[in-house]
């Protein structure tokens, strides 16, 4: 019963915040509910936060791992799993053969001639080491696909993540996480894997590392632009346009980790409004005022809820708790969508009305030059 009114209280704070994203870009409120937007936010999500901390950690910690992996995965791991059996079942053999002697003769016979041991041994060596050039790499080669199928199984079928989750969810440390993938990317036992250069994310396509690196060329030529920006005379306006793009590329970056549906569809199309939003403003840059509220709390706040939906869609088989809040911040990025589109639709009516303004005024001097019948010539006719 406590757990049902737990669950319509939380219902009743997302509904409000909600509410408040409908007051977005009211010109007339001056920052005031766009602070208590962000500030509601920021509580709710520390509340969610905290409330399912201990779920989330023993999800972790007691999560057991299908040991099936689908078909899908033949795309991304190439584990040559058979080969490596069959190098082990042959060298094992063979090593266990030519071992027995060799201890033997190293017992009965190395104490009393050195000579005497040394020619069966330089005989039986060979031997060994074939075995055991065949069996240990093997083994090797087994348990580190081991380990990469079980970060695949982890991964649950998305083909990016951050080093941190998964370190935590394989409650291995991210040093560690790193070495095993370098060395199961120059296996090929992930033939398309890559890592970042700062080895903060691993991404299993080459296509999705391309678009990772576009979005990183895109982040780096927009801090650029904002450095050079404040070193220019006009700082305010393109420090504001080059912030807001790199927010528009952090939630790029957020949502390579995000393919489910509808959350997927949904940051869509928030990346090309708000992508719309400044291209605008970059062509008309007396509406930057209008921007305020939206880059001091309403992108840090959406980044926020993207984190924190991408943090709760990483834990292994959600409660009901779990997926309630994923729920609600999936509804949450609806209201933010069409604020957003309500804002750039006003930003082009402005443009329009200023545009039928000037068309009129054009009309009437042309009319009263006489250029042009109508207006002021055949108003004074009649």
């Amino acid at each position: 019963m406590n757990e049902v009114k737990a669950s319509m209280q939380d219902n009743k704070e997302w509904n409000i915040i909600r509410n408040d994203i409908k007051n977005v870009f009211d010109e007339k409120d001056i920052s005031n509910r766009a602070k208590e937007f962000s500030d509601k936010i920021a509580n709710t999500l520390t509340v969610a936060k905290n409330s399912l901390k201990t779920t989330y950690d023993k999800k972790i910690k007691s999560a057991k791992f299908s040991r099936e992996i689908n078909a899908d995965t033949k795309i991304y791991i190439n584990s040559k799993r058979s080969e490596s059996l069959i190098r082990a079942f042959v060298g094992f053999p063979i090593m266990i053969v030519f071992a027995i002697p060799i201890l033997v003769l190293t017992l009965t016979i190395l104490p009393f001639s050195l000579i005497g041991w040394l020619i069966p041994i330089i005989a039986l060596l060979p031997f060994f080491g074939v075995g055991f050039f065949l069996a240990i790499p093997a083994m090797l080669k087994l348990k580190i696909t081991d380990k990469a199928e079980n970060y695949y199984r982890i991964m649950n079928g998305k083909t990016y993540m951050n080093i941190e989750d998964l370190a935590m969810l394989s409650n291995e440390t991210p040093y560690t996480v790193v070495n095993n993938l370098r060395k199961m990317i120059d296996k090929r036992i992930f033939p398309e894997g890559h890592l970042d250069i700062n080895s903060r994310c691993f991404m299993l396509s080459n296509d999705i590392y391309r678009e990772y690196m576009a979005l990183e060329d895109q982040r780096r030529s927009q801090q650029m632009l904002e450095d050079k920006s404040k070193t220019g005379e006009d700082i305010k306006e393109d420090n504001i346009i080059s912030e807001g793009r790199l927010y528009i590329l952090s939630i790029k970056e957020l949502h390579l980790g995000i393919t489910n549906e509808p959350m997927s569809s949904k940051l869509t199309r928030l990346e090309n409004v708000l992508t719309s939003i400044f291209d605008r403003v970059e062509k008309e840059p007396k509406e930057t005022g209008k921007l305020y509220k939206l880059m001091k709390y309403y992108l840090p706040t959406t980044l926020k809820l993207i984190k924190t939906y991408v943090d709760f869609d990483n834990v292994i088989s959600p409660d009901g708790d779990i997926l309630n809040t994923k729920k609600e911040i999936e509804l949450t990025i609806d209201s933010i969508n069409e604020a957003c589109t309500e804002f750039q639709n006003r930003l082009y009516k402005d443009s329009v009305m200023d545009a039928d303004t000037d068309a009129a005024l054009l009309k009437v001097m042309l009319a009263k030059e006489g250029l042009i019948s109508g207006g002021i010539n055949e108003n004074n006719a009649r």
